[in-house]
């Protein structure tokens, strides 16, 4: 029997480093073994330490904890006081030591701050004022109690909090601590600024912030980010600020496991369940396609709360589904179809298994109170799998005609022209002249935006019923003229400051409606709720102060804010309409009006999930705008989006016969062997293997495309931009070259997952094979070449610019690469081998003709630059 053993403290107290070692860390010698230290001496090994979990009976490897080191050290967090067991095991050579562990509480303890971004990564380099900085506070014993956060700015030299910068308080804000962990979002608001100057102008150009928490009187700082000064207002500052002083946290205070809330709420959560449909417990590996949420509470009817869907990972829990909704009793179920949710959400389908492991989160969204069901086992197979639908559906800008095998030649209506009489069945109201340039408008744009489907119709026209009224009155503007008390619906003004404005700016009284609110007051109504610092500016792409009022709702579904109008403009500037410097237009012109409204259901994806739902409430209401109060046709109480249902039930999916649409149907046709190839021909798919056609010109300053196929079909294809950040060199050893031609062997992972400059879906790592490709990346030479996404504007991981230069990358939109790596892993587990081929052309002209693409409206020619960043 092995006397090998681990040496250490098995009960560790939690935020406390503890170092581990072995009991032998050298190979006996016997007494008569002839050593010698030139060239007998035994073999020393290096010790690998692992850490596992036990979970549901099993024992389970981590993934962050690996080290190796004849002295390691570990530092186990809250987490660990709720695990089932945990063990740390040794391996040196043949030889395997183990030791339980059992974590211990410790005091109350605040035990790191950082400031990240705002998706919780490393902040590399400078940021912009407008960005959100993330406050991320790992925290000991202090689960549900309420953190403070300050923000400071910073003029002392070195790092931690100095007396010196008091004066420099920009803000307090606080957070509850969940799973020993509370993150708070700070924006960086050009004001800021102000503070930051009042000593005069930095002489480095650089504003520099940290933040602090505190528990009791100790302030913990955290890492300085530094901000670029050159972009800052230049007012100059005009007073102190006095920072508020945060509730203490006293340690006696605590009282674990009940959720601090406002007195008006006096509910709790007692329980929640994963069961399957019948309400039984799940014993066992569940195999049905759909799961019930059993939520147990006290006194929470009527309440808002939010369920969250998790894979369980020991590294992180992946996010499968989340909803909001009202608790209706205090037994409530929520039902939940496994087969919608894409079996990639749960991360690496091959690591994870055939099982995921699923737990339930529900959160009281007043309180923060939140508790966990127990976790469940559930086949793999039950939900969606990566692909579900094989033709591709995916919409870029630009594009005239999307291949759709489904409704080509299967349904006639998806594609016939909209005409006047169809459009009176749901406008009885609207004049002939005006319903026959909505038709003429939708028939000519529908196949360029991807909206020729009986589906996307009915739901668009739905929308627009309820928005534009019978008679189709294109709304030139949101309306503003609110009583006090209603503005409310929009969260700026449910704050302290924000009521008193209500009150000021709202009408006094419900009724009249009219003479109502004055436009002065309405424009300071819509720039309060809309523009920044507004929470909701955020999303609508708002920067200036009068970009709520600017960008409001207009047209036939009350399209809003600059981000959209941005997009919009990709399109209207075609036809030399600038609707950025002139968004009044949507408003005046009935055509555009219409064009717009479908710019939005393509820009919100509205045009792919329309299709084959009927769900309008939860699925197509959402994403174009809030809920609110309004009169039925008949002048009954009733609500924005359950009026767009009962259009889209009552009307318009009777006017375009959705229930005889055959989209969706595939025809069952035999299928061609190597029809399809490489733009060149060099290369033709076959049963064993697929292609990732990448063709770019030789100018690579600017975009050409990829092209996904198989021996059967092509799957998918996009804009691609193959420049690297220094030059067109492809050779040049650890260079930043544009990506080198010749056929390319590839692989599949899950890194950099969230970084701005991969963005949010892995990487499709390729190696040389042939031609340049094979020289360029020889031994000593260039390596790392992937094909990725990632960020297309400063701000956050959107597709809402050009695509942007690379180290010598494939870079593609992101919901490009969404798609491109479901269909990717999807025939790689049916065996496939994907090679990726690039290839150069003089011009890409004939290249869009054959595809049946134009090219990118965000495309511009760029400019190589040694100190360009990907």
């Amino acid at each position: 029997m092995s006397d090998f053993k681990i040496i250490g403290n098995a009960n560790p107290v939690v935020g406390i480093v503890e170092h581990y070692t072995v009991n032998n860390l050298f190979p006996k010698i016997s007494a008569d073994q002839n050593f010698s230290i030139a060239g007998n001496a035994p073999v020393v090994h290096q010790i690998k330490w692992e850490v596992y979990v036990l979970e549901l009976g099993k024992w389970r490897k981590t993934k962050e904890n690996d080290k190796t080191g004849n002295l390691v050290t570990y530092k186990f967090r809250h987490g660990s006081l709720t695990r089932a067991g945990i063990r740390i095991v040794a391996i040196k050579g043949d030889e395997t030591a183990r030791l339980d562990i059992k974590p211990l509480p410790g005091q109350p303890k605040i035990d790191d701050v950082r400031l990240l971004d705002k998706s919780g990564k490393k902040i590399e380099g400078r940021l912009s004022y407008g960005q959100t900085v993330k406050a991320r506070v790992h925290c000991l014993h202090m689960e549900k109690r309420r953190v403070f956060v300050t923000l400071w700015e910073d003029d002392v030299k070195g790092a931690g909090h100095d007396k010196a910068n008091e004066t420099n308080f920009i803000e307090t804000k606080s957070g509850i601590v969940r799973d020993g962990i509370a993150d708070i979002d700070f924006l960086l608001k050009p004001s800021f600024a102000k503070i930051a100057t009042k000593n005069g102008q930095e002489n480095d150009k650089v504003h520099e912030y940290y933040v602090t928490a505190q528990l009791d009187q100790e302030k913990i700082p955290s890492n300085n980010v530094n901000v670029d000064a050159s972009e800052a207002p230049t007012a100059p500052f005009k007073g102190k600020t006095t920072p508020q002083q945060p509730v203490k946290n006293k340690p006696a205070a605590q009282k674990p496991n009940v959720p601090t809330a406002p007195k008006a709420v006096k509910g709790k959560i007692n329980s929640v369940h994963i069961t399957d449909t019948a309400g039984h417990q799940i014993k066992g590996v569940f195999k049905e396609k759909q799961i019930r949420v059993l939520i147990n509470s006290t006194g929470l009817a009527g309440k808002e709360v939010c369920l969250k869907l998790y894979e369980e990972d020991v590294v992180s829990n992946d996010l499968l589904f989340t909803q909001n909704f009202k608790i209706k009793s205090d037994l409530h179920t929520l039902p939940v179809s496994l087969d919608t949710i894409p079996r990639s959400l749960g991360g690496n389908n091959w690591a994870e298994g055939d099982e995921q492991e699923l737990f339930a989160e529900i959160e009281v969204l007043q309180t923060h109170d939140f508790i966990k069901s127990a976790v469940v086992d559930v086949d793999a197979t039950v939900f969606k799998q990566d692909p579900v639908e094989v033709t591709n559906k995916v919409l870029k800008v630009g594009i005239s005609k999307v291949e759709k095998k489904e409704k080509e030649g299967l349904c006639p209506n998806c594609c016939k022209p909209v005409v006047p009489a169809e459009l009176n069945q749901i406008f009885p109201n609207a004049s002939p002249a005006k319903l026959a340039i909505v038709a003429e408008t939708y028939t000519k744009y529908m196949k360029d935006l991807g909206m020729d489907t009986c589906w996307n119709k009915a739901h668009l026209f739905a929308q627009a019923r309820v928005e534009s009224g019978l008679s189709l009155s294109l709304k030139e503007g949101e309306n503003f003229n609110y009583y006090y008390e209603s503005l409310s619906i929009f969260k700026a003004f449910q704050t302290k400051d924000g009521k008193e404005k209500a009150k000021l700016w709202g009408r006094s009284s419900i009724k009249p409606k009219k003479p109502g609110v004055s436009l002065e007051n309405q424009q300071k109504i819509a720039n309060w709720a809309y523009s920044p610092p507004a929470a909701k500016a955020t999303e609508l792409g708002n920067t200036a102060k009068s970009d709520g009022w600017k960008y409001r709702g207009r047209g036939l579904i009350q399209v809003t804010g600059k981000a959209f109008y941005k997009y919009c403009n990709l399109f209207t500037k075609k036809d030399a309409i600038d609707v950025v410097e002139n968004p009044d237009l949507i408003g005046e012109k009935i055509e555009l009006s219409v064009l717009s409204s479908m710019i939005f259901f393509k820009w919100k994806n509205i045009n792919n999930i329309a299709n084959k739902t009927q769900d309008v409430v939860n699925k197509i209401c959402p994403k174009v705008g809030n809920d609110a109060p309004v009169k039925d046709e008949k002048g009954n109480s009733s609500s924005n989006h359950r009026e767009k249902q009962r259009a889209f039930n009552d009307v318009t999916s009777k006017t375009f016969k959705i229930d005889n649409c055959k989209w969706g149907e595939k025809v069952e046709t035999p299928k061609t062997k190597g029809k399809f190839s490489t733009y060149d021909e060099e290369y033709t798919a076959d049963s064993k293997t697929a292609y990732i056609n990448v063709i770019v010109p030789k100018d690579r300053t600017t975009e050409g495309l990829f092209v996904f196929f198989d021996d059967s079909e092509i799957i998918l294809k996009g804009y691609a931009l193959a420049m690297g950040t220094v030059n067109n060199n492809f050779f040049e050893r650890n260079g930043k070259g544009s990506t080198p031609t010749g056929l390319w062997s590839s692989y599949y992972s899950r890194t950099h997952i969230g970084e701005a400059s991969y963005g949010n879906h892995g990487l499709i790592h390729i190696n040389g094979m042939t031609g340049d490709a094979k020289k360029a990346t020889a031994p000593g030479k260039r390596d790392g070449i992937a094909i990725h996404s990632g960020h297309t504007t400063k701000l956050g991981i959107n597709d809402n610019g050009p695509l942007m230069v690379t180290y010598g990358c494939i870079r593609i939109y992101n919901t490009d690469m969404k798609n491109l790596v479901e269909h990717y892993n999807a025939l790689k587990l049916k065996g496939k081998i994907i090679n990726v081929y690039v290839e150069e052309v003089d011009s890409m002209s004939d290249v869009y003709k054959k595809y049946n693409l134009v090219a990118d409206p965000k495309d511009k020619k760029r400019n190589y630059s040694k100190n360009a960043k990907q």
